[in-house]
């Protein structure tokens, strides 16, 4: 009878410590899958903003700002689904304000970029800005190389 209890005891025992190895790999597992997620979400949001930072220093683009006028810094972006207050957008040494339409308007803002279209893909993006009060605009190609993004080519258009 002894030998039987004492082999339910070692039963249930090693039946225990399964179930909770199985619950610490499970609680491990949800765990790694909560990292992955939120690592994820940072680099979108990051790409985003290598993104636009290289679409406004675009070379053949920087005429269009005109920083030898002080009313038109710092540079103005009109804010969007894409283009959000939360990027850190720099220009000529300066923060880059990013405004909604109702805030520009307020403050009676005409000289602000406006990003008609970011389409971020796997490896390419494509990209249309305007600046209105120039009359400009560009539009072009990015790639993604060894994991940073590389102008493939744009043009820039005077109205």
């Amino acid at each position: 009878m002894k030998k039987i209890l004492g082999f339910l005891f070692i039963v249930i025992v090693l039946c225990s410590c399964k179930d909770l190895d199985k619950t610490n790999v499970e609680n491990n597992s949800k765990s790694e899958n909560k990292l992955t997620q939120s690592e994820l979400i940072k680099p979108e949001y990051n790409q985003i903003e290598l993104i636009a930072q290289k679409i406004l220093d675009l070379p053949k683009l920087q005429w269009i700002y005109h920083p030898e006028f002080k009313e038109r810094l710092p540079v103005k972006v009109l804010e969007s689904e894409v283009i959000n207050k939360d990027l850190d957008l720099n220009k000529f040494g300066q923060k880059v304000r990013i405004l909604s339409m109702s805030e520009l308007e307020k403050e009676g803002i005409k000289d602000f970029v406006v990003f008609d279209k970011i389409k971020i893909g796997k490896d390419t993006t494509h990209f249309k800005l305007s600046y209105k009060i120039e009359g400009a605009g560009c539009s072009g190609k990015l790639l993604k190389e060894n994991g940073e993004w590389k102008v493939l080519g744009y043009s820039v258009w005077e109205n």
